[in-house]
């Protein structure tokens, strides 16, 4: 009996400390997966109800969650202890008494959890992050959202232009197209986005030098050889030979310059399905393309390609929206550069193609990958399971724009909105 009251008390202690170590583990584990699910639809439903906002004319607001506090903790009690009821007259050791019948052991254990989340929610209407969010997008950021492998250039170029025009040799504007899904001629805009996808759009990064000096000769440079030196002390200048008047052997100091991102063409332009021709400025550097037979019957124009800020990019989205829940409902859709061809017109290939967003008006289904409610309205976007649209590469695109307006110094380091 009484060895029995030793084990038991070691009994109870080994199992609270099993119970203890698997709740913890099993606790924080459901509490992480729980978070990050959430947070994955906090972001979704952030860029979705902005989407909305902006079909409607209205401000957009973002809220970002820049910290978050776990804490937890397990209490547990063990009380154990004998019941003795009565005892025998005698005994069988001296100096003790026996239980009588009835006598027993009573343990009580109790185990307590606790669990909690502090996270903090901080507003980015601020002007570091508007200033960002409201310029064009640069072609160094469009060089980073080009190594996305699951959004095509399609798809990109779609959301990130906003017109593309032709200039002649004297400044005269030859031809513009505007991506506005609203015009009658965003067609128009369309053939020609898509012949220049053909054609390689892309970024390349151009290093340029500028003189900081004026040219010399051996006998300047010879003359000022304590100042040249002091001046090729300075990051990225050098003393370059280069020819003078005369074909003399000279020198100037340059000052290589940090590298620029443009656009340009690595491939020839499909000029019979354009209205015009490119000029072979707009081709890349290390590309042939450039030379060939040119129809002489259509002007030579120089690309001016105009981006979108993201809060255009979200405007555009928005009227997407508006067009395919309106009263004459349709859908705008993405034409596959890599279908274009000379005997196949850019409407068969629209009819074949697929939308590029979808978002439905009403009440979500079940099978919805996310939804708001904005003015009492409900907005989903559908699950896309077999791919039948691009609405998942349109989100992760505009993700990924979103993050690269987040500059230094949009996310205040103190919360807006601390939630407890």
């Amino acid at each position: 009996m009484f060895r029995m009251l030793k084990l038991v008390p070691l009994l109870f202690i080994s199992v609270l400390t099993g119970c203890a170590g698997l709740t913890n583990s099993t606790s924080f584990r459901e509490m992480s997966s729980a978070y990050r699910e959430v947070l994955e639809q906090y972001a979704n439903d952030n860029v979705l109800l902005n989407i909305v906002r902006s079909s409607k004319s209205m401000p957009v607001s973002f809220l970002d969650m820049p910290s978050v506090m776990g804490s937890g903790g397990i209490s547990n009690s063990l009380q154990a202890g004998p019941s003795i009821y009565g005892v025998a007259p005698g005994s069988s050791l001296a100096g003790f008494f026996t239980p009588t019948g009835g006598s027993g052991v009573s343990a009580g254990v109790s185990l307590a959890v606790n669990n909690s989340f502090n996270f903090t929610q901080s507003s980015l209407d601020n002007s570091s992050f508007m200033v960002s969010f409201l310029s064009d997008l640069k072609p160094s950021a469009l060089a980073s959202l080009l190594n996305s492998q699951l959004a095509t250039r399609d798809v990109l170029f779609s959301l990130a232009i906003e017109s593309i025009e032709g200039q002649d040799a004297q400044g005269k504007t030859v031809a513009k197209f505007y991506n506005d899904p609203y015009s009658p001629k965003f067609i128009e805009f369309q053939r020609t986005l898509y012949n220049l996808v053909r054609a390689g759009i892309s970024i390349e990064q151009t290093q340029t030098m500028m003189p900081v000096s004026a040219p010399m000769d051996a006998e300047t440079v010879n003359r000022n050889m304590q100042g040249v030196a002091a001046a090729q002390m300075i990051p990225m200048t050098a003393l370059v030979p280069m020819k003078l008047a005369g074909g003399r052997d000279g020198f100037q100091l340059m000052r290589m310059m940090p590298p620029e991102a443009r656009i340009c063409l690595e491939q020839r332009a499909a000029d019979e399905q354009l209205s015009f021709r490119v000029a072979q400025s707009a081709y890349c550097k290390n590309s042939k393309a450039s030379s060939g037979v040119f129809d002489k019957s259509k002007p030579e124009v120089k690309l001016i390609i105009k981006m979108r800020s993201v809060r255009n990019v979200f405007e555009f989205l928005g009227a997407l929206v508006n067009i395919q829940n309106g009263p004459e409902a349709r859908m705008i859709k993405v034409v596959d550069s890599g279908k274009l061809g000379e005997n196949v017109t850019l409407e068969q290939i629209l009819a074949q193609s697929k939308p590029l967003f979808v978002v439905n008006k009403g009440s979500a289904s079940g099978d919805s990958m996310m939804s708001v409610t904005y003015q009492g309205t409900t907005y989903s976007v559908p699950k896309d399971d077999h791919n039948a649209t691009y609405t998942n590469q349109v989100l992760v695109m505009l993700s990924q724009m979103l993050t690269l307006t987040k500059v230094p110094g949009s996310i205040p380091l103190s919360p807006a909105v601390l939630i407890k």
